[in-house]
């Protein structure tokens, strides 16, 4: 198993990946990739849509409940415990997808878009945290009306910066 450590704010953060042959059908990869498979589509929708019959258990298929189990545990083992064929041949396909060079790289590289975005998205936030934080020690400044000046040279910020954020300030008072 592949483990990534990501820092924010100090913490360390472990985000674990499974391989592609441990996701199950509740995994949004493999859900997805299976559903590429108009086959799988349709015996999903053949056994959850036509044979659902209520909240009563009892006149649920058979096949439904086989089907949920399956999904959750998408392995050989689930599938052999299956009496439904329609599930068997669908974990037949499921295993292609699994045991695919092409979709382990095409997981591979989901994976790691997800954590660039996440790294992106943390990033961002502390540029606007930053930013945000600024401009209240800008407003607490003005406030106690020291000069753009006197504020750049106490927070060591260029002075046109503090001036552009001042007009900021105070063309939301007007708003």
């Amino acid at each position: 198993m592949q483990v990534l450590y990501l820092y924010k704010r100090g913490e360390l953060l472990m985000n674990q990946r499974k391989s592609l042959k441990e996701l199950n059908l509740l995994d949004k990869f493999l859900f997805d990739e299976a559903m590429d498979d108009p086959e799988n589509v349709k015996t999903m929708l053949d056994i959850i849509l036509l044979n659902t019959r209520g909240k009563h258990p009892e006149l649920v298929s058979p096949e439904l409940i086989e089907l949920l189990k399956y999904m959750e545990r998408s392995t050989d083992e689930v599938s052999g415990e299956c009496k439904s064929k329609r599930i068997q041949e669908m974990h037949r396909r499921v295993c292609q997808i699994k045991a695919s060079e092409k979709t382990e790289v095409k997981y591979m590289q989901s994976w790691e878009e997800r954590i660039m975005i996440k790294q992106e998205g943390i990033a961002e936030g502390r540029i606007e945290g930053e930013k945000a934080l600024l401009k209240s020690l800008i407003e607490k400044k003005m406030a106690k009306k020291y000069s753009a000046e006197q504020i750049s040279a106490m927070l060591e910020v260029d002075v046109s910066e503090v001036e552009n954020i001042m007009k900021e300030i105070q063309s939301e008072k007007y708003l």
